[in-house]
C-alpha cells in the first residue's frame, strides 16, 4: 500500500511540535531558569504510615442531547491505619440534569444538602463537563468537610486534586476544611497525577523536574518545593490555597507527582508529610502512588456495569414517566451507536 505524504507529514510535524516542549537541552534550560540545585531536593524516610484517609470522587453522562444531558455522580473515603483499611464509605449515587435552562438546577439543591446553605454562584450549564465536574467536587467537598471533622489529631488526610476549587461557591468549603485540619492537628494532601504547569513558553513541569533529578543523581523517594515564580502562569490565583511541591515517592515511580500542601506549611512538617506519603505509596501493583487513594478511587469509581444499571432503571422511568421509545431516541439516540454496528 502506497504510503500518504500528507498523513506522514502531519504525523511528523505533531511529533515536532510535542518534541519542541521536552527539547534535548531541556535539563540545561530548565536548571538555568530554575536555579534548582542538588540541594532544594530533599529525600523522603520510610516511616510509620499512620492513619490516612483519602478522598475522591467519579462522575459520567448517562444520557445527553442537544439540549441537556443526565450525569452519574458519587464519592468515597477510604481510611487505613498502619495500610490496613479500618473503614471506607461510599455517597449514594446522584443523578443531575444538565441544562436545557442556562443555570443548573440541581447544583443549589445538591449544596443545600451538602453544606445546610444555597452556594452564593450559580453553576453554568454552558460547558456540561465541566458542570458534572463541579457537581462531582461539591459530593468531594462534602465527604472531605465531614472527614476533617471525624478523623483523629495526627491522621493524614488527602484530596484527588489540588488544593484550589475552580468554581467560586467551594472556596468558602475548601477554607473551612483547611481550617479544620489545622485546628485537628490533621494534615493535608492535594495529590494530583498530571498539572497544566510549565515553564519557559510551554516546557511541563514534571518531566523537567524528573530530567533534572537525574541528571543529578538524585533517588528516589524525593521532594521539593516548587517556586512559582518560574511557571508560565498560575490556575485560578484568588482560589489557591496551597504551595506547590513535586515528589518522586519510588525508585520505580511511572511519573512524579504534584502535591500541595497548605500554604506557609513549615519545611519539617512538609518532611513529615512527604515521609507518610512515601512509605503508603510502595505497593508493587502501583509504585509510586499513595494507596489509600488508589484504593478510594477503585471505590469510588463508577463502572461500565454501574453505568448500564443506572441507564437501564432511568429508562424505566422515563416509561413510567410516559416517554414512549420513539419519543426517547429522538432525544437521546445516538447514530453513532447505529454507525458502529456497520
Amino acid at each position: 500500500m502506497a504510503r500518504d505524504s500528507g498523513y506522514d507529514g502531519a504525523v511528523n510535524e505533531a511529533a515536532g511540535r510535542i518534541r519542541a516542549t521536552v527539547p534535548e537541552n531541556l535539563v540545561e534550560k530548565f536548571a538555568g531558569r530554575s536555579g534548582i540545585k542538588k540541594e532544594n531536593f530533599i529525600p523522603c524516610n520510610i516511616t510509620r504510615c499512620g492513619e490516612i484517609c483519602a478522598v475522591d470522587g467519579s462522575n459520567v453522562i448517562l444520557l445527553e442531547s442537544g439540549s441537556m444531558a443526565l450525569a452519574l455522580l458519587r464519592a468515597a473515603q477510604t481510611t487505613f491505619i498502619e495500610m490496613e483499611r479500618s473503614r471506607r464509605s461510599v455517597t449514594p449515587l446522584e443523578f443531575a440534569l444538565i441544562g436545557p435552562e442556562d443555570n443548573n438546577l440541581d447544583f443549589p439543591v445538591l449544596y443545600t444538602n451538602c453544606f445546610g446553605q444555597p452556594p452564593g454562584t450559580t453553576l453554568s450549564n454552558e460547558d456540561r463537563s465541566k458542570a458534572a465536574g463541579v457537581l462531582r467536587d461539591t459530593l468531594e467537598f462534602w465527604v472531605t468537610e465531614t472527614m476533617a471533622r471525624e478523623l483523629p489529631e495526627g491522621a493524614l488526610l488527602l484530596r484527588d486534586g489540588p488544593l484550589r476549587v475552580s468554581h467560586a461557591s467551594h472556596d468558602s468549603v475548601l477554607g473551612r476544611i483547611l481550617a479544620a485540619c489545622k485546628g485537628n492537628g490533621i494534615g493535608i494532601a492535594g495529590i494530583s497525577k498530571r498539572t497544566a504547569a510549565t515553564w519557559g513558553g510551554g516546557h511541563p513541569l514534571l518531566p523537567s523536574v524528573y530530567a533534572l533529578a537525574r541528571s543529578l543523581s538524585i533517588g528516589a523517594p524525593y521532594w521539593m518545593k516548587v517556586d512559582t515564580g518560574i511557571l508560565d502562569h498560575a490556575q485560578f490565583p484568588q482560589w489557591q490555597h496551597g504551595d506547590m511541591y513535586i515528589a518522586c515517592l519510588h525508585p520505580r515511580a511511572k511519573s512524579p507527582l504534584k502535591i500541595e500542601l497548605p500554604t506557609g506549611l513549615s519545611s519539617d512538617r512538609a518532611g513529615e508529610i512527604m515521609d507518610r506519603l512515601a512509605s503508603c505509596s510502595r505497593d508493587g501493583r502501583l509504585p509510586g502512588y499513595p494507596y489509600p487513594l488508589f484504593d478510594a478511587h477503585r471505590t469510588v469509581v463508577i463502572s461500565e456495569e454501574t453505568a448500564e444499571k443506572a441507564k437501564s432503571d432511568l429508562i424505566a422511568g422515563l416509561a413510567r414517566a410516559g416517554i414512549d421509545r420513539q419519543t426517547y431516541e429522538i432525544l437521546f439516540g445516538n447514530y453513532h451507536d447505529e454507525f458502529a454496528r456497520y
